[in-house]
């Protein structure tokens, strides 16, 4: 009988630890953000500036996510930009340095806002 139930115990402790990662796996793949609303609202500040059209908003908010993603599979950012960068050069398009820096910017306030899990591995 103890057996049986320190086995219980265990196939219930297992669950659970998967139940997590699967929770954040699910945030990211469903792009509900997680981060505080302070750290939402800072992003949203950020992204409203008149400088930045709505394709860029767009762009840098797929970017995000598409980080998030790649974080959670152990990326590094640095790996997440040179990818990011390396798929807008094959779509024939190149980032100026102030679009990468407001790339970053956006990156690490999105981090926070969306997976704030990893806003520690932003740039």
């Amino acid at each position: 009988m103890r057996r049986l139930t320190l086995t219980l115990l265990a196939i219930i402790l297992l669950a659970a630890c998967d139940d997590g990662a699967s929770a954040e796996e699910d945030a990211i793949a469903s792009r509900t953000p997680t981060g505080t609303e302070e750290a939402q609202q800072a992003l949203e500040n950020f992204m409203g500036q008149p400088f930045i059209t709505d394709e860029q908003r767009e762009q840098n908010r797929d970017m995000v996510w598409r980080a998030c993603a790649a974080l959670q599979d152990g990326s590094t950012w640095q790996e997440v930009e040179d990818a990011e960068l390396a798929a807008l050069e094959e779509a024939g398009r190149t980032l100026s340095p102030i679009e990468i820096s407001g790339m970053r910017t956006a990156a690490g306030l999105g981090l926070a806002a969306y997976c704030p899990q990893h806003a520690d591995k932003a740039p």
